[in-house]
């Protein structure tokens, strides 16, 4: 009621005016309204109009309006004002049918004794008021039971699209507009209110437009107006409400919700509408199976019970993100326990939905059985494992007695021998270098290296990584520069790796770049973090490989990039290192062949 147009309007007006209930009670009205009985604010709210007007009841102020008039002006009225004085009145009072509260009175009054050009503004508010009434599109109609006439308001008969001029009989033309199967429950509300069994009564029905191309929903309201000396009812008046923007917003709802339901029950993965408190509201048959359980046995239970105690904590803090609005969603690898004790694997995805005020009202999740992927990834690990465990033994073991033989003086071999000996060396310390780069890629990948982080002097650490590559750079005829600007910063590392991490960077920059040029490796601190670079100019990236460059076993298909060696794995290892110990890790690519790589460490300790 509060959200009607015509309780916006009224709340706009300068004038005294209020509207009652059925039973007389003073539901809403003004200040000026106060003002004008003498009342302070809120005070007239929930008395009856009696204690104001001198009227016994609704019935005899509503017998001022003649139908098919809606309204009426009633002059004369003496009013009494909070301390009994008497106050000469003009009221123009309005009626009109609610849905939920039934017959309501809105009254304007005005002050007899006031000036005219108090008068003028009344007046002008009341074409306010009656403008208010007819924007509301509001049909409005009355049935006079002994001689079966109804009288129609405007409205209605805009709303069955009937010109003022037309002569057309409406209930005739009412009747045959009816849908078929809604002609009883059009009825019902008039049958209900004629029989005694109810003062007010309601329908919705479709009513068919003129030109008979669609059909539009209809809320329709009856009242008892008027009764004989026997009781019986011989006056029913009530309202008339187009609703066929509301049915069809409410239809395209019932639609979308079946179809999401469809999608939720049929689903080939899991998925579950989980409570803030972790509790499953709803779950779909997949993840039933996956889990193991009954659907409801899986509903008296939370995400948090099923969860592996190693993997809860991890969840956990993504939830807390999530919840806090720090991140949209997250999706993490996780263990699960099925009813039967056994443990699986699942992709777990997880979106939050929010209520109108926008606070976290629920969430939504999706688990898929990646149990097998991670049964293969292990075994294929364990295999890489095992067979770079085999391979390393004997290899260390072959390079060491081709290190011995080719440090004989005594009796050096020819030629042709030594030169066999060094090619045997130089290709076993490559394989020796890609069992090592496969032994850290598959660790790193299984977050199973132990890295311990403590504060460090980036530039000390740059100097030790420089002077340990000097080799590499007068190998490719290149020279290390380092900018000491920020040379007392400092970061949580551990030096072991972030030595691998500089000397995976800084042979990458020595083999591509220009002969006789300088690769620059620069220090810059900001307030979380500390960022290295690592700049040379020659072979740019090419832009096809752009996207590739940190996956594992990547190299740029051209003869130039394969002739200077390399497993491939070392920017990969690289990236999985700085991102374990907290930082980021990447690079920019100019097509003039400037190429740097950066990567990031923290400047306060992780958790």
């Amino acid at each position: 009621m509060d959200n009607s147009p015509i309780i916006n309007a009224f709340k706009q007006m300068q004038v005294p005016l209020m509207i009652i209930g059925v039973e007389g009670e003073i539901l809403h009205c003004n200040n000026s309204t106060h003002q004008l009985f003498g009342y302070d604010s809120n005070d007239l709210i929930g008395r009856n109009v009696t204690d104001i007007l001198p009227t016994t009841s609704v019935a005899k102020l509503n017998a001022h309006i003649k139908p098919p008039a809606i309204d009426a002006s009633i002059n004369g009225l003496i009013g009494r004002s909070r301390r009994g004085d008497a106050i000469s009145l003009m009221v123009q009072a309005t009626a009109w049918n609610d849905d939920e509260h039934g017959l309501q009175h809105s009254l304007i009054f005005k002050n007899a004794t006031e000036d005219a050009k108090v008068d003028s503004l009344a007046e002008r508010e009341l074409i306010r008021a009656n403008n208010a009434l007819k924007g509301a599109q509001i049909g409005v109609f009355e049935y006079d039971s002994i001689t079966d006439t109804v009288i129609v308001s405007d409205i209605w008969r805009d709303l069955l699209e009937l010109a003022p001029s037309d002569t057309t009989d409406v209930q005739v033309e009412w009747r045959e507009r009816l849908h078929p199967e809604d002609i009883e429950a059009a009825q019902e509300p008039t049958r209900i209110c004629l029989e005694g069994i109810s003062e007010r009564a309601s329908c919705e029905y479709r009513l068919r437009t003129k030109d008979g191309s669609r059909w539009r929903w209809i809320r329709a309201s009856t009242t008892v107006d008027l009764k004989d000396p026997d009781g019986k009812v011989t006056r029913i008046v009530g309202s008339m409400t187009d609703i066929t923007p509301q049915k069809e917003a409410e239809n395209d709802l019932r639609r979308s919700v079946a179809q999401f339901r469809s999608a939720f029950d049929n689903a080939t993965v899991g998925k579950a509408i989980i409570g803030l408190d972790g509790s499953f509201l709803d779950a779909n048959a997949a993840l039933c199976e996956f889990l193991g359980y009954s659907e409801e046995d899986l509903l008296k239970t939370n995400f948090q019970t099923l969860t592996h105690p190693d993997d809860l904590d991890a969840d956990l803090y993504k939830l807390d993100l999530l919840k806090a609005g720090s991140i949209p969603a997250y999706q993490i690898e996780k263990r699960y326990i099925r009813a039967d004790g056994a443990v699986v694997w699942g992709l777990l995805s997880v979106g939050m939905v929010k209520d109108a005020e926008g606070k976290p009202d629920h969430f939504i999740s999706q688990i898929a059985d990646v149990t097998e992927q991670n049964q293969l990834r292990e075994m294929r690990s364990e295999f890489v494992t095992t067979v770079s465990h085999e391979l390393r033994t004997p290899l260390t073991s072959v390079l060491g007695a081709l290190s011995l033989l080719s440090s004989f003086d005594d009796e050096p071999f020819s030629d042709d021998v030594q030169r066999l000996i060094y090619i045997a060396q130089q290709n076993g310390k490559r394989l020796h270098a890609l069992v090592n780069d496969i032994l850290d890629f598959e660790k790193f990948s299984a977050r199973q290296n132990l890295l311990v982080l403590s504060k460090h002097r980036i530039v000390g650490l740059l100097e030790e990584a420089v002077l340990a590559n000097m080799v590499t750079a007068q190998k490719f005829g290149v020279r290390y520069d380092i900018g000491f600007q920020e040379s007392a910063v400092t970061g949580y590392v551990d030096p072991i790796r972030f030595q691998q991490v500089m000397t995976n960077l800084l042979t990458n920059a020595a083999k591509f770049a220009d002969k006789d040029s300088a690769i620059e490796i620069s220090v810059k601190s900001h307030p979380k973090e500390v960022r290295i670079s690592i700049t040379n100019q020659g072979d740019g990236i090419p832009d096809t490989f752009k996207d590739q460059i940190f996956k594992p076993f990547s190299q740029a298909e051209n003869s130039a990039t394969r002739s200077r060696g390399g497993t491939g794995l070392g920017l990969n290892i690289s990236k999985q290192i700085v991102e374990q110990t907290g930082g980021t890790i990447g690079f920019d690519s100019t097509q003039d062949g400037k190429t740097t790589f950066w990567f990031t460490v923290p400047v306060d300790k992780p958790n």
